[in-house]
């Protein structure tokens, strides 16, 4: 009799752990499971942390730091994937493949542009700057730049810094000046 008690626990406990771990709450009818990664399309090096988004339900999610990704999708949406420093790109469900639905590589590549370059002189024109510099003048009086507080100690003594060794070898000195029997 306790046999059959426990041996009917047990399997109504096993029961409900089994049919517990089969629901799915992200699944629904008609949805597609899409496994894959987001790779440097030059370098193949995984893009950790990369941002995919269901463009037309404005869900999305990040890929792991290895640059794997699991999401549910219809396939109707289209997904957009990105990565700071990358162009961005769009890719339709509906254009996926079957067979890659599970080892699907989206190549991202990197986003290059250049600022042009500014150069700023503290004098009137680069001229001036050189011969400054030339000289060693530096700049004779203070500048001071719109929305920046000018500063408060403008003599500030600088800090002197000694050598160890030679603070010591002159404490050493002083005593032997007092004491000319001192030996170190």
């Amino acid at each position: 009799m306790k046999t059959r008690l426990f041996l009917s626990f047990f399997l109504i406990i096993f029961l409900t752990l089994n049919i517990s771990a089969q629901l799915n709450f992200d699944y629904t009818e008609g949805k597609i499971l899409l496994k894959g990664t987001v790779v440097d399309m030059q370098s193949k090096a995984h893009l950790p942390n990369a941002s995919i988004v269901i463009q037309n339900r404005k869900k999305g999610q990040s890929a792991d730091a290895d640059g794997k990704f699991q999401i549910y999708v219809y396939p109707s949406d289209t997904l957009r994937f990105s990565s700071l420093g990358y162009i961005w790109k769009e890719i339709p469900v509906s254009g996926i493949p079957e067979t890659m639905r599970y080892s699907l590589d989206v190549n991202l590549m990197k986003d290059f542009y250049k600022l042009k370059e500014v150069t700023i002189y503290p004098f009137s024109n680069k001229r001036e700057f050189e011969d400054a510099f030339i000289r060693g003048d530096g700049m004779a009086n203070i500048v001071l730049v719109p929305g920046v507080a000018a500063p408060k100690y403008l003599h500030k003594e600088k800090a002197k810094f000694y050598n160890p060794i030679s603070s010591i070898y002159e404490r050493l000195m002083k005593k032997r000046a007092g004491n000319p029997d001192f030996r170190p």
